[in-house]
């Protein structure tokens, strides 16, 4: 007897893991975040990131769902963090890697926006690299500075 095809709808949701789900996760994202890491000049080791996501002080998010109707898959995964500045507080978004951004970019930048007012922060930032500005750009995310870098060796 053949198995009945299950019908599986053409989205992609964001899904915030919670940190006692962590482990269950971790082996869809964690080669991600180890790109993410990777590109960002390693600022922490994965066990460092993985430690803060655990005890709630890095916040996991995971773009998953089809763009083809027929299998479900990864598209990404972003962290954030919660700042607290000395006038405000803010939602940082530290990490972020993926593919397919049509599918996912306008529900992330509705999750980020939700996880700051639920956090009753004034300010959403992102550092990314210059390509982001086409994604962020048309959820009114404006370009305030600029980071230039130079390694000290």
């Amino acid at each position: 007897m053949l198995a009945k095809k299950l019908h599986i709808k053409k989205e992609v949701n964001i899904l915030y893991i919670e940190p006692k789900d962590l482990n269950h996760y971790w082996s869809l994202v964690h080669f991600m975040l180890i790109e993410s890491l990777k590109y960002d000049g390693h600022p922490m080791s994965l066990k460092e990131l993985k430690s803060k996501i655990t005890t709630g002080e890095y916040q996991l998010f995971m773009m998953f769902g089809s763009d083809d109707g027929e299998k479900y898959k990864v598209f990404g995964c972003f962290v954030t963090r919660i700042q607290q500045l000395p006038n405000f507080r803010q939602v940082e978004v530290i990490l972020l890697k993926g593919e397919g951004r049509e599918h996912w970019q306008k529900e992330a930048a509705k999750t980020i926006e939700n996880l700051g007012r639920q956090h009753n922060c004034q300010r959403l930032a992102v550092l990314a690299r210059p390509g982001w500005k086409n994604f962020l750009e048309p959820f009114g995310w404006k370009i305030k500075r600029y980071l230039y870098q130079k390694e000290l060796r």
